[in-house]
Order: structure tokens, then C-alpha cells, then sequence
């Protein structure tokens, strides 16, 4: 999904992040002040995380239309189908980046493109 055509995701899980907080606190009427950062913490990360993810993936570096040079020798990189690389963000979320992976044919060096 493009990067523009985001907006109604976007707005469904920052709902989603707000309405989980607000049925957090109307569970616990006493928390503290602490305990409140810890949950709104805890809420923001995944959001924190799609966002990654959602920015990460509207690059277009991830299909390697315009394919850089070979960063050990220069040579022309050949795609080599789509991979998944996971990462893992602050709140040990955890991003899913699906790219076009490359390889130079001369001397063999992986490209695995960034976003």
C-alpha cells in the first residue's frame, strides 16, 4: 500500500492505541503515575512499530528499480526475488521489511536494500 493511501490505517490504529488506553484506565482507577507511562508506553510501541514498518516499506528502495552500484566493487547487482528481514524496535516490537534482494554476480556481495 502506498504511503499516501495510509491515512485510514494510520487512523484506525492510533483509535485503536486510544480506546486501549482509556478501557486500561477505566480497569484500573488507581493506577500510578508509573503504571499509567508503563501502559501508554506499552500501547505506543506498537504503534511506534507500524509506523516503521509503513514508512520503511513506501521507500522506493525496496524493489531496486534504480539499482546502486555493488558497495564492495562497483560491479551491476542482479535482483534475486523478495526477502523478509525482521528487526526489532524499541518496546521489542518486532517490523516485518519485505525487499527485492540483490546480488552482484562478481564478486558475490548481498544487498539487502535500505529504507
Amino acid at each position: 500500500m502506498p504511503w499516501a493511501d495510509w491515512e485510514a490505517e494510520w487512523q484506525a490504529l492510533s483509535e485503536e492505541v486510544y480506546s486501549g488506553l482509556a478501557d486500561w484506565r477505566a480497569a484500573h482507577p488507581r493506577a500510578t503515575f508509573a503504571e499509567i507511562e508503563g501502559a501508554v508506553e506499552e500501547r505506543l510501541a506498537g504503534l511506534r512499530a507500524r509506523l516503521l514498518e509503513r514508512a520503511a516499506l513506501a521507500s522506493a528502495a525496496t524493489n531496486l528499480q534504480e539499482r546502486p552500484p555493488c558497495p564492495t566493487c562497483g560491479g551491476a547487482v542482479q535482483a534475486r526475488g523478495k526477502h523478509t528481514r525482521r528487526l526489532t524496535v524499541p518496546g521489542d516490537q518486532v517490523v516485518e521489511l519485505e525487499r527485492t534482494y540483490a546480488a552482484c554476480p562478481q564478486c558475490g556481495t548481498g544487498l539487502f536494500p535500505p529504507g
